[in-house]
């Protein structure tokens, strides 16, 4: 068969995502796919154009986070229109299914690996049979290489993703990737995962691993590996297996690693026991997490941390003392979201149940976006809050400021804190030269048709739409993403110190969201909670932080 595998950018009508990685997930399935197959590669968020015209496609694979639902939709539908087979995976669909069938002949439910050969078969005899759950997670180390022939190298400061275990034991209330992959870490052999990057070609790593430093023994052989080798890497950690073994951490830092990607995820303590992440990070004030990070800072390592804004125990100063806090302990990065309750995760049949979520137009789950009622903010607060730390912290005297703490990687820490900068303006289409601080929404305008769903969709959204009415300040258009790693992506907009210039553009903004947040509906595509928990397998509920 001719088959043809697609990773949707969020919102192709404005420009590109910003996030440049390669699809993980795409890697995986043309590398499980025999060779008797013909495959060929559409990532979108990279610019590759979609194409429904062209007759050499037999079979269409796309895998979708929330963030990407509606468009993965569109596309399905695109293509199905044109006489061709679907098949839809990934986190949406795995806790979505019923959903996703409505724009796809088939949907894999969970990890692809245990059933996507018989997938492959049913398809070349026309028997789909809609959905596919695999009895047991994959065994990593039965993995092929990865088809790198698909993916041509597209620039020498490109990343290069790699895998070498998955699963998350920690059970966060706003996280979806356990739902995914288990609460039990499964890892790849060192060997493969070594040959893997050799293949590769490419000096700059990014382990896509939720916890790359999950097991001691584990690490020390691979870092002992990576050592070997002349590459640069960045990883996802939490604070207590990284700044609470200083000798892991010198051999990571001796490995090549110059950045870690930490989820403080809030410096309130009752927020973090209410989520379940304090069990994360095993620590929670303020003055435990700053320590942790300048254990960081010791080995030269620089952090992006990862901060949630929303929760219940927040008030409207909470995003004044965390700029405070990442000031004073010099964080490289900062990645700013606002709490987004995603399907399936125990945040989101919380809200739920208390009526709280606003809307459930997937493409607005994208971390910048309100879409629910807080409890000591408004939704208004939490959106502007959130993008005002963007703006904020990616300031060019801010970025020039952390210079000196991240010193030891001065030319990665500048130009990826530029990039930042630099996307916020690409993403809402914002001149270089412009005053300090200003922004402007894109002139193009395009109209996506809402999507048909089942009758109990649509009482749902039906309940949605009148939710909104009720809160018409909680439905406030953002901008489409990332994540990320878990899945989210912020856009952040830059600024400068002059806060007369910031507070002009910022009012101006608001005004112009206002207005047109009175002419904005939701789109009902929610299945029902109850059917969900029947059809998907139980598996526990973190973010979907992009990856």
């Amino acid at each position: 068969m001719r088959i043809r595998f697609i990773y949707p950018d969020p919102n192709p009508r404005v420009g590109l995502s910003g996030r440049k990685v390669e699809s993980a997930a795409l890697q995986l399935l043309a590398a499980i796919t025999p060779s008797t197959h013909d495959v060929s590669i559409v990532q979108e968020h990279l610019g590759d154009a979609v194409r429904f015209d062209d007759a050499n496609v037999d079979l269409v694979g796309i895998t979708a986070m929330t963030i990407q639902a509606r468009r993965a939709y569109e596309i399905a539908d695109g293509y199905r229109s044109a006489g061709k087979t679907v098949v839809l995976g990934g986190i949406h669909p795995s806790v979505q299914p019923n959903e996703a069938l409505q724009h796809a002949d088939a949907v894999v439910v969970g990890e692809a690996e245990p059933v996507w050969s018989q997938v492959l078969a049913d398809a070349t005899t026309g028997h789909l049979r809609g959905l596919y759950r695999g009895k047991e997670y994959a065994d990593l180390s039965q993995l092929p290489p990865y088809r790198r022939d698909l993916f041509p190298k597209r620039s020498s400061f490109s990343l290069g993703s790699v895998q070498a275990a998955r699963g998350c034991p920690y059970d966060c209330s706003f996280c979806s990737a356990t739902l995914f992959t288990g609460r039990k870490y499964r890892f790849r052999p060192v060997e493969n995962v070594i040959a893997e990057i050799k293949a590769m070609g490419r000096r700059f790593i990014f382990f896509l691993d939720d916890n790359i430093f999950a097991s001691e023994p584990y690490c020390r052989a691979l870092f002992s590996e990576l050592k070997k080798l002349d590459v640069i890497w960045v990883g996802q950690a939490s604070l207590h297996l990284t700044a609470g073994n200083p000798d892991l951490l010198e051999l990571a830092a001796k490995s090549g690693c110059f950045s870690l990607f930490v989820g403080i995820e809030s410096l309130n303590e009752s927020n973090l026991r209410a989520t379940g992440s304090l069990a994360k990070n095993k620590v929670s004030t303020p003055e435990e997490i700053g320590r942790s990070i300048r254990v960081l800072h010791d080995h030269d390592i620089i952090v992006m941390a990862g901060v949630i804004f929303g929760f219940d125990d927040d008030d409207p100063d909470v995003f004044d003392r965390t700029r405070e806090f990442l000031f004073d302990n010099r964080v490289g990065h900062g990645s700013f979201s606002a709490l987004t309750p995603f399907p399936g995760t125990k945040l989101f049949e919380a809200l739920h149940a208390q009526s709280r979520i606003t809307t459930y137009d997937w493409s607005k789950y994208d971390g910048a976006t309100a879409v629910f009622v807080p409890k000591l903010i408004t939704a208004e607060q939490l959106q502007e809050g959130t993008r005002r730390m963007g703006v904020n912290f990616y300031s060019t005297p801010k970025i020039l400021r952390r210079l000196w703490t991240n010193r030891h990687h001065p030319f990665i820490y500048l130009a990826t804190s530029f990039a930042w900068r630099h996307s916020c303006r690409v993403e809402n289409h914002v001149p270089f030269f412009t005053p300090s601080g200003y922004w402007k929404e894109s002139g193009r305008k395009s109209t996506v048709p809402e999507l048909e769903g089942s009758a109990d969709q649509r009482l749902l959204a039906s309940a949605g739409r009148g939710a909104e009415q009720r809160n018409p300040d909680s439905d406030k258009p953002g901008t489409s993403e990332a994540s990320a790693p878990c899945q989210e992506r912020q856009s952040f907009i830059h600024a400068s110190e002059d806060s007369n210039a910031e507070e002009e553009a910022l009012s101006d903004v608001r005004g112009r969201v206002l207005e047109r947040s009175t002419r904005v509906t939701a789109t009902g595509t929610l299945m029902d909670l109850s059917t969900e928990r029947r059809s998907t397998p139980q598996r526990t509920a973190p973010s979907q932080r992009p990856r």
